[in-house]
């Protein structure tokens, strides 16, 4: 993301180096929807209007509704977070939020989850959109991975 302003070029070849990637994971084991919300994100960063993208997006919401049906864990409402964040759900968000920051068990959890609502975010932003609700998402993410690493 960072090329994409200095060699747009070459941010699109490892973009697309990434989506491929993400892709392979998701592949292997469609009920794990972690990798295919990535996947997801990444479709939507290249073209939010995407066929591929509207198509992953429908997969990764059914497997995310099966895993939270279940015995969900961090990831699974970490997905629902992100997925709410690329429909630009506040409300949605928020909730999702909340189970996120009560479920992590490690700071990295939370740090990722934070980078990727960051992409989002900052592609919103870009896009003139008002983003303060996921400048707060990101920032208790952060708050409450700084609280974890200090419980430790």
């Amino acid at each position: 993301m960072e090329l994409r302003a200095s060699s747009p070029v070459l941010a699109a070849g490892f973009l697309d180096r990434a989506i491929g990637m993400y892709r392979q994971g998701f592949e292997s084991d469609w009920r794990d929807a972690y990798p295919g919300v990535n996947l997801a994100t990444l479709l939507w960063l290249r073209d939010p209007d995407g066929e591929e993208f509207k198509e992953i997006v429908a997969l990764v919401r059914y497997a995310n509704r099966r895993r939270l049906a279940g015995s969900p864990d961090y990831w699974d409402h970490a997905v629902a977070l992100e997925l709410a964040a690329l429909d630009d759900d506040e409300d949605g968000s928020m909730g999702a939020l909340s189970t996120c920051l009560t479920s992590s068990r490690e700071t990295w959890e939370l740090i990722s989850t934070a980078n990727n609502i960051a992409l989002v975010r900052d592609e919103l932003r870009g896009k003139g959109k008002d983003v303060e609700w996921l400048d707060v998402i990101v920032g208790e993410l952060q708050r409450r991975a700084g609280d974890v690493a200090a419980e430790g």
